[in-house]
C-alpha cells in the first residue's frame, strides 16, 4: 500500500501540545451535570474518531472519488484524528478511565455506511455533505466556548477554540474544492443540501459514519436552526 504524504502544514498546534500534562480541573458539578459532561466528551470522541472510518470506506469502496479528493481529505483526516486524540485525553482525565480503555471503547463500535452510498458516488455531493457537517460542528464548538471557559482551564479554553478553527478551515477547504472541480454544477448545491438534511433527520440513530449525526434529542443545535440558518449560509458560501 502506498503511503500518502500529501498533508498540508498544520495551522494549529496539535492535541499533544495543547493538552500536554492535562489534568481535568476540580469542579463542583451536580451528579446530573457531571454525567451530562461525561456524555458530551465521549460523543465528541466518537464523532471525531469516525472520520477515519469514513476515510477508509471511501478509499476502499470509491477509489476514483477518493483519489480526486485526497488533497482535501488528508489534511481533514489528520485534524479529525487529532481532535479524537484530544477529546480522549480530556475524557480519560475527567472520567478517570485509562486512555487505552477510552480508545478501545471508541474502536469496538460498528459502522453502517449504507446511508452514505448515494452520497459517496458523487464527489460534489460528498464535498457538500462534508462541508455541511464541518460547519455544523463549528457552530457546536463555538457555542461550547463559554461552557469550556467556565472550567477555568487555559488548556480547555485553548482546545475548544483550536478545534473550532480547524473545523471552519476544512469547511472552506471543501467549498473551495467543489468550486474548483465543479463550477458548472454549483446550482445543484441547494437541492443537494435539501436531500442531505432530509437524510440526516430521517435516520433514527447515529451509525458511525462521521457525517449525518445530528438527529439526537440532546444535539446542541436544533433542527430548525440547521434548516433556516446554517443551510442558507452554506448555499451563500458556495455561491460567492
Amino acid at each position: 500500500m502506498t503511503l500518502r504524504t500529501d498533508f498540508s502544514i498544520r495551522s494549529t498546534p496539535d492535541a499533544s501540545t495543547v493538552l500536554s500534562g492535562f489534568i481535568f480541573p476540580d469542579t463542583d458539578l451536580s451528579p446530573d451535570l457531571r454525567q451530562e459532561w461525561k456524555e458530551v466528551f465521549f460523543d465528541s470522541i466518537i464523532t471525531e474518531y469516525d472520520a477515519r472510518r469514513l476515510y477508509w470506506y471511501l478509499e476502499g469502496q470509491y477509489p476514483d472519488v477518493f483519489c480526486s479528493l485526497v488533497d482535501v481529505l488528508n489534511p481533514w483526516l489528520r485534524d479529525e484524528i487529532d481532535h479524537a486524540h484530544g477529546f480522549s485525553i480530556i475524557y480519560s482525565s475527567y472520567a478517570k478511565i485509562s486512555f487505552d480503555e477510552v480508545l478501545l471503547s471508541a474502536e469496538l463500535r460498528k459502522s453502517d455506511f449504507s446511508i452514505v452510498e448515494s452520497i459517496a458516488v458523487d464527489p460534489l455531493m460528498l464535498l457538500v455533505t462534508l462541508a455541511y457537517d464541518e460547519i455544523i460542528i463549528t457552530h457546536v464548538y463555538h457555542r461550547s466556548i463559554e461552557m469550556y471557559d467556565a472550567f477555568e482551564s487555559k488548556q480547555l479554553s485553548k482546545w475548544i477554540r483550536k478545534t473550532k478553527q480547524d473545523e471552519v478551515a476544512h469547511f472552506f477547504s471543501f467549498v473551495q474544492k467543489a468550486k474548483e472541480m465543479f463550477p458548472e454544477r454549483l446550482h445543484e448545491v441547494s437541492g443537494m443540501l435539501e436531500e442531505i438534511f432530509k437524510m440526516d433527520f430521517e435516520k433514527e440513530s447515529y451509525t458511525g459514519t462521521f457525517v449525518l449525526d445530528h438527529n439526537a434529542p440532546d444535539f446542541p443545535i436544533r433542527k430548525d436552526e440547521i434548516q433556516t440558518m446554517i443551510i442558507p449560509a452554506i448555499i451563500k458560501k458556495f455561491s460567492n
